[in-house]
């Protein structure tokens, strides 16, 4: 089929699709456009905008290609790859993050501040001094009028979106690109100082960090800006605390806090943005060339061939696919941006309400993030900070994901049959299987990752490898051949979600920073120690809890930073094995994506699928239900990840119990198996569900007997529950063939 017979909505082929359903496409896709730029802050920038995005984006792919083989020490790399996602993170969102024509005050607040240091510490002013505090009374009050009159402007304008940088933007760009070229010039001079902090040094500082927040404000959001400013009052001010509590500490000077945080490879440049640097750049490259070049489309119409036409079909094919988009993709909330506009509405059609397609398709997304080979490229990162081999992450990873799916599989199955959801006609599905043989080829560079990390690759060299090798398969086919226009765009939309990881690793380097400058890992997990009273189970809900929290609105890979810094360490003190403590605190940071109150992931598939935001969570929660069980099996018995452990016969039954346990879980979150269930039902057959995910051997046991007998119960008392009709499913067997 030629480009010009294909009809493209967001990368997608819908050409085999009735005018009906390519309306639906197309009006779901203005959604998910509309609702990314809301939740995004991305601007409405116009040519010369776009332009400047595009040329740095792919400029900045192009430093992280030399970076592979080039020789640059940690300082000069990570300080180059943050002045990149920094100028594309400031030109790209806007300052008032999409809000209406409202004007922010934070901007103007760190304006404010590094005018300030700039004037008083060259001068060698006291900040606290009557000078001091007179000169930044006075910075406000200008900044103050300024923000009234770009108010003003804003209003006048008119515009929903920012269409071009304001004033002030000029000015962060100006404080991002001074300070990360000033530690890239004088990277050598800085480390041969031994530790003596200059006064340029404290100014550089301060611009630095307020860029750094500024643009974490913009991309990220608030909490993540919040977390490092506290982290570095913290040092500051610990000695404000009563003396001799848990987190007291005698405090730090701002010399030795930019010392510590700017000139050493412990704060801002520290392990978060050296992996980003490092590592993740290459895998977004490689994602970003396998979607650019046809697996996508591979993907989704395979999965349409397969499941189509079986009860709840789209639904089903909306798992397989979201699933495999999520892993080339690296984020959840893209994903569904990318395959949400054909998929609700394939799922809406066949008798799925809105808010539950759109809780399919979020649910779907997230778990693509904790499914081996790539897990948002965190299984790389896992291995590197466990010091094990990548196949061990891989290989622990896999049973709890192939849990998650199963049990989200089982509960559309049980669902579908439930309200009465049916399949696609046989002629909806246009012809797929010598399409997905005859490209089945795309799928390579992903077998030639996985193959070169097990002959030892640095993770780096091999998805460099497998990106160059997927831009030589793409040449292949004239619909899917990249020139040069279309291989730079590949460069810079990696360029470009590589800034929206980069930014908050940045942010991470800050409580990397605090916590060997103060020691604040150890003392969190006294606390926390305190709390629990030593109870394990509350422990583990307690850390789940922060990871939900700290998770919320961070993407996959600065997410599992986080928890890697906060939570994992709190884990491992009380005695959990580093493995499941590492896959217990990722699980539920991703699980943040769709758990209320933000649920940035649902939110998008709701408004793609002009669904109720809260009815859509509360789905992809239900949906996801067994993702907030899982993790705890496998910290009290790590049986269930495999490869700790020596092969065992046993690990065989372990397996199919568990895989089993899920289905019946599914089928209780459904409330249906033979019929409807009673509510008494549902929560007998959740107990032996439980106990079939259960490694231990009795509680295996129990919970068999408890679903067979329930499940025998079911064929002797056949009588549905007061008011619950059986719907009929669509009868397809004496439709003409040429139905649509």
């Amino acid at each position: 089929m030629s480009d010009n017979s294909k009809m493209m909505i967001g990368g997608i082929d819908v050409s085999g699709m009735t005018e009906d359903e390519k309306q639906q496409v197309i009006e779901a896709q203005a959604r998910a456009e509309s609702i990314q730029k809301k939740t995004s802050g991305h601007r409405s920038l116009h040519e010369i905008g776009l332009m400047a995005v595009l040329v740095i984006g792919g400029l900045f792919s192009v430093f992280q290609i030399y970076n592979v083989f080039g020789g640059l020490t940690a300082l000069r790399q990570r300080s180059i790859h943050l002045v990149f996602a920094l100028v594309i993170c400031l030109l790209k969102f806007s300052a008032n993050k999409n809000k209406g024509l409202k004007e922010p005050w934070l901007p103007y607040l760190f304006v404010a501040i590094g005018f300030w240091a700039a004037i008083i510490l060259p001068l060698g002013i006291t900040m606290t001094s009557f000078a001091g505090i007179g000169i930044f009374v006075a910075l406000l009050a200008i900044l103050y009028v300024s923000r009234i009159l770009t108010e003003k402007y804003r209003i006048k304008k008119g515009e929903e979106f920012e269409s071009a940088p304001l004033w002030y933007d000029y000015i962060f760009l100006a404080f991002g690109i001074i300070g990360c070229l000033y530690i890239a010039i004088f990277a050598d001079q800085i480390f041969q100082r031994a530790g003596i902090v200059f006064v340029q040094d404290q100014i550089i500082g301060f611009f630095l960090i307020l860029a750094v927040f500024e643009a974490t404000r913009r991309s990220i959001g608030y909490i993540l800006m919040f977390i490092g400013l506290g982290m570095l009052l913290y040092c500051g001010f610990g000695n404000l605390l009563p003396f001799g509590s848990l987190f007291w500490h005698p405090g730090f000077n701002l010399q030795m806090i930019v010392r510590h945080f700017i000139l050493t490879d412990s704060g801002l440049w520290s392990s978060p943005l050296g992996v980003c640097a490092s590592y993740i750049a290459a895998f977004l490259l490689l994602g970003a060339s396998l979607h650019a070049s046809g697996l996508a489309e591979v993907m989704l119409k395979t999965a349409k061939g397969i499941f189509g036409t079986m009860v709840g079909g789209p639904a089903k094919m909306t798992v397989i696919a979201s699933t495999m988009f999520a892993l080339i993709s690296g984020s959840s909330t893209s994903n569904v941006a990318t395959t949400g506009p054909v998929t609700i509405p394939l799922m809406k059609k066949t008798g799925i309400p809105g808010y539950f397609a759109a809780g399919i398709e979020a649910s779907s997304s997230m778990g693509g993030q904790i499914t081996p080979p790539i897990m948002g490229a965190v299984a790389f990162i896992m291995a590197e900070f466990l010091g094990v081999p990548y196949l061990e992450v891989a290989l622990a990873a896999t049973l709890p994901a192939v849990l998650y799916y199963t049990s989200v599989y089982a509960m559309i199955h049980f669902e579908s049959h439930r309200i009465g959801a049916f399949g696609l006609h046989k002629s909806e599905i246009p012809p797929w299987k010598r399409y997905a043989l005859a490209r089945c080829y795309l799928a390579s560079p992903l077998i030639v990752l996985i193959a070169m990390l097990l002959m030892g690759w640095t993770p780096a060299m091999a998805a460099f490898w497998g990106f160059a090798l997927c831009i030589a398969l793409s040449m292949l086919r004239k619909e899917t051949r990249l020139n040069p226009k279309k291989f730079w765009n590949v460069l810079s939309k990696a360029g470009q979600t590589l800034t929206i990881v980069a930014i908050p690793s940045a942010v991470a380097g800050f409580v990397v920073g605090t916590a060997t400058l103060t020691g604040l890992t150890p003392k969190l997990a006294a606390a926390l120690a305190v709390i629990a009273q030593d109870n394990f189970l509350i422990t583990l809900i307690l850390t789940q809890l922060m990871c939900l929290a700290i998770g919320m609105g961070v993407p996959t890979v600065a997410n599992y930073i986080l928890m890697s810094i906060i939570t994992i360490p709190i884990m491992v003190n009380a005695g959990v094995h580093p493995m499941a403590a590492h896959l217990f605190c990722f699980h539920f940071g991703i699980m943040s994506e769709i758990t209320p109150p933000v649920a940035i992931t649902s939110y998008t598939a709701a408004a793609i699928g002009g669904a109720n935001f809260w009815a859509t969570t509360f789905a992809a929660t239900r949906l996801a239900a067994v993702a907030y069980i899982v993790p705890y099996f496998f910290v009290y018995n790590t049986t269930l990840l495999l490869g700790q452990h020596p092969f065992h016969p046993k690990l065989i039954l372990v397996v199919v119990t568990a895989i089993f346990g899920t289905v019946v879980f599914g089928s209780v979150m459904a409330g249906y198996q033979k019929r409807k269930l009673y509510w008494w039902e549902r929560i007998v057959l959740g107990f032996a569900g439980a106990f079939l995910i259960n490694p231990a051997l009795h509680f295996t046991i129990i919970g068999f007997i408890m679903f067979c007998v329930m499940l025998a119960w079911q064929f002797i008392y056949k009588k549905e529950p007061k008011g619950y009709v059986k719907p009929q499913r669509v009868d397809y067997s004496h439709e003409p063939s040429g139905v649509s």
